[in-house]
């Protein structure tokens, strides 16, 4: 199984808007609700993209200066661990 990442965002517009980001540089990807663990300081949406794609997911995002609020790896436990970006 693949690992995904999850990259929190302020709000559901702002998801909307990293995900439209990713979509047209051709990255895959997919808004979902941040686990209430996950979500600091309200952050109750995320766009999450598998481990393949993450660096250039996160190069775009800079480049178009859409960067996301914190970017967590989903464990194989089932939790999350925030990475460093």
């Amino acid at each position: 199984m693949e690992t995904s990442f999850y990259l929190t965002c302020r709000s559901l517009t702002y998801a909307q808007k990293v995900s439209r980001t990713l979509s047209a540089a051709r990255l895959r990807n997919i808004i979902v609700r941040t686990p209430q663990h996950m979500s600091r300081e309200g952050c109750g949406y995320a766009v999450r993209v598998s481990a393949n794609v993450l660096s250039d997911a996160l190069n775009v995002l800079a480049r178009e200066n859409v960067p996301p609020k914190r970017v967590y790896r989903a464990t194989p436990s089932g939790g999350f661990e925030e990475v460093p970006w």
